[in-house]
């Protein structure tokens, strides 16, 4: 999306917003958009999709379009009320002539435009999903995932392994055919370097997950796989590189040669259908060799890291998944909401942009032929200079892996919602000088122990002694979200009904803080 553009709709879009919040009666003056708690719900939004569907079309007509799409095609923007959903409506036109089998160059088309009206609603319409229809039909109705075809097959009614986790670490080099070079799948460097590339930064993402979920995770993820060879020093012959940097495709044909045909020789003669890409077909296999290797091994979960790109000022972290899907849907949820804990828990990076809506997984290949629960995570924007800054940083890079571990481990465990650290009570205690006064603080979320009560003195009364003290808790109490302990007034003169006020907060050995909470000791 051009800076203009962009500008000009989140302009079209904010205006909007306001004057529907104001007509809903959802508020009697303007607010900013942080405060728009009450954000017009899709239902409401009428008028804002009637607006933006032209400034829609003609993004689309801008776009470059794949080898037999037609040069015009209609655009139109469908609300779904019930379900919170967005759809981007495309004619038929939109899909290929001919085009038999999905093919991620086209996802990735359609994700351009779901993703443009994403940036444009963001913030300003309260919505679940922006999806795409081609003809009236999603991608997985238009190319059935091949793992359906499978479950018929001998595989079908097999639970999977208990406990296996497979982390695909993204991207790799591949061998070109049209002069048979080995070239990186995302050529592009990140923004403010000339030498450092996706293909290479990922499996350091994936080394940095698996070392949490063993540390964290080890009682519920009990086996962690990589579909590519991250921890090889070695040399492949083929290639003359190390197996590090090689894609899938390369580590399962060497683990399994006899699989080529049902997982990484897929396309020995190129995609069917698009004779152009003939020259791709080890990247087009790569591609699809990630899912069906976890398919093959019949893991509980798959999780995909990338980074992405766009424009300059694109930012931020997003999740993406099978929307139709409950349990992936659950997993993204909680991964999205504990990579935001952790990420803007860190005082370097608390600003940092956590795209709230999940994204629809059904245009990437590696979400759409997974079998199993699953979710794709993009960490970052390369192509943003601040992105690109941050995923180079081993302490942004760990924050954002604790918080991938931490949304599969709450979503193992069965929660629900997005538990964020907070205190919930925190009440003023009453007491008299010199004496132990016991208080009771009850929070919610899922700390990393061990977790520090911390003080900071607001008021004192004269003569007093008010210290900023912090307490520490080694481990859960027998009362789940409560901790104890213990205040006093202390002064060589008391005043009877003297006031101490104080601010407290929760600070985990993560550094995720809570919000502070005012409190008050009441000296008697």
């Amino acid at each position: 999306m051009s800076v203009t553009k962009g500008k000009a709709m989140a302009c079209i879009a904010t205006g909007l917003a306001l004057a529907v919040a104001l007509t809903t009666g959802a508020s009697a003056r303007p607010l900013p958009l942080q405060e728009l708690g009450s954000r017009p719900s899709v239902a409401q939004s009428t008028t804002i999709f009637f607006q933006l569907e032209p400034e829609l079309q003609r993004f689309v007509d801008r776009q470059e379009r794949l080898p037999g799409q037609e040069s015009r095609v209609v655009v139109r923007i469908s609300p779904e009320p019930a379900t919170g959903t967005i759809w981007v409506d495309l004619d038929s036109g939109y899909l290929p002539r001919g085009q038999a089998a999905f093919s991620e160059d086209l996802g990735d088309k359609i994700g351009e435009i779901t993703d443009e009206l994403s940036s444009y609603l963001s913030g300003i319409v309260e919505f679940k999903y922006v999806r795409a229809r081609i003809g009236g039909k999603t991608l997985d109705e238009l190319f059935p995932p091949e793992y359906l075809k499978e479950r018929k097959g001998k595989r079908s009614g097999m639970a999977p392994v208990p406990g296996l986790v497979v982390l695909n670490p993204g991207h790799g080099k591949y061998l070109h055919h049209a002069d048979s070079t080995w070239r990186h799948q995302r050529p592009e460097p990140y923004a403010g370097t000339a030498d450092v590339y996706e293909d290479l930064v990922t499996p350091g993402y994936s080394s940095v997950l698996a070392a949490w979920l063993g540390h964290r995770s080890s009682d519920i993820a009990t086996d962690i796989r990589h579909t590519r060879a991250i921890y090889e020093a070695g040399i492949d012959p083929e290639s003359n590189l190390p197996w590090s940097e090689l894609a899938a495709r390369y580590h399962i044909k060497r683990l399994h040669p006899d699989l080529g045909p049902a997982i990484w020789n897929l396309f020995p003669n190129g995609v069917p259908d698009r004779p152009d890409r003939k020259n791709l077909r080890e990247y087009d296999e790569d591609l699809v060799a990630r899912p069906k290797y976890a398919n093959y091994l019949n893991a509980e979960v798959l999780i995909s890291l990338h980074t992405d790109a766009g424009p300059p000022t694109a930012r931020g972290a997003s999740v993406m998944t099978k929307l139709g899907d409950a349990p992936s849907v659950q997993l993204a949820n909680n991964i999205l909401c504990y990579m935001r804990e952790q990420i803007q828990g860190q005082e370097d990076y608390s600003d940092f942009v956590i795209r709230p809506n999940l994204g629809d997984g059904s245009r990437k290949a590696e979400v759409r032929e997974a079998a199993m629960t699953t979710a794709l995570i993009e960490i970052g924007f390369h192509t943003n200079m601040e992105d690109s800054v941050a995923l180079r940083d081993s302490a942004f890079r760990s924050a954002a892996m604790r918080g991938v571990d931490k949304g599969y481990r709450t979503f193992k465990r069965g929660e629900t919602d997005c538990r964020p650290l907070t205190i919930t009570d925190a009440p003023p205690v009453t007491g008299p000088h010199l004496t132990e006064i016991p208080y009771v603080l009850q929070f919610s979320g899922t700390p990393a122990y061990p977790i520090y009560l911390r003080s900071k003195i607001v008021s004192c009364p004269p003569d007093y002694r008010c210290a900023q003290n912090s307490q520490q808790f080694a481990s859960p109490g027998s009362t789940p979200g409560t901790l104890s302990g213990i205040a006093k007034c202390t002064v060589v003169r008391p005043i009877p009904g003297s006031v101490i006020v104080l601010d407290r907060y929760l600070e985990d050995s993560d550094g995720v803080r809570s919000p502070m909470v005012r409190t008050s000791i009441t000296c008697t």
